[in-house]
């Protein structure tokens, strides 16, 4: 049931280099619906321009984005993650750095970003995988006189007798209802 950072990603980065200006890292944000650029040089990713980044630190501070170049403004050094860790490990790195991409590398090269929204992308498969796995198991389990405690799927309410009909933790009294 782990989902890996691979399984996540967005493939297909795109670069941008230290020297491009920022109205034309606007101009690429906007063309392939993005809110990130990768800055690579001589090969290796060295930061990343945000859409945030180019609010806070050129339109909120005046700049001109005609001059104002990717390297004044980039993040560095960039975080970065491998293709095999779970998510979860993904999520505790981005809230403990307070950042919302983690860059995606395998064998020293980058081959996808991470970014909070595809965390919240399969956040609702994950509750509902680990909900029906979770019925699973306590469905399985043997329990002296037949019995499972817990909440109620139908009412809400916790009882000590649970019973599953069709699937379903219920208890005494919505069982008699079903």
């Amino acid at each position: 049931m782990e989902l890996k950072v691979g399984d996540t990603m967005t493939k297909g980065v795109i670069y941008a280099t230290p020297k491009e200006n920022i109205q034309r890292i606007a101009e690429i944000m906007k063309k392939n619906d993005i809110d990130s650029v990768i800055v690579m040089e001589k090969g290796k990713g060295v930061g990343i321009v945000t859409d945030r980044d180019i609010i806070s630190k050129v339109v909120a501070n005046g700049k001109n984005p005609e001059t104002t170049l990717v390297s004044e403004i980039m993040t560095s050094p960039l975080i970065t993650i491998t293709p095999n860790k779970d998510i979860d490990d993904a999520a505790r790195i981005m809230r403990d750095k307070n950042i919302r991409r983690l860059i995606v590398v395998q064998n020293g090269k980058i081959i996808g970003i991470l970014s909070e929204f595809d965390l919240i992308r399969v956040e609702p498969a994950m509750h509902l995988l680990i909900s029906e796995h979770s019925k699973w198991d306590i469905a399985d389990i043997p329990s002296p006189a037949g019995t499972i405690s817990g909440n109620c799927e139908v009412c809400g309410n916790y009882s000590e007798n649970l019973r599953n009909i069709n699937g379903r933790l219920l208890c005494e009294e919505c069982a008699g209802q079903d």
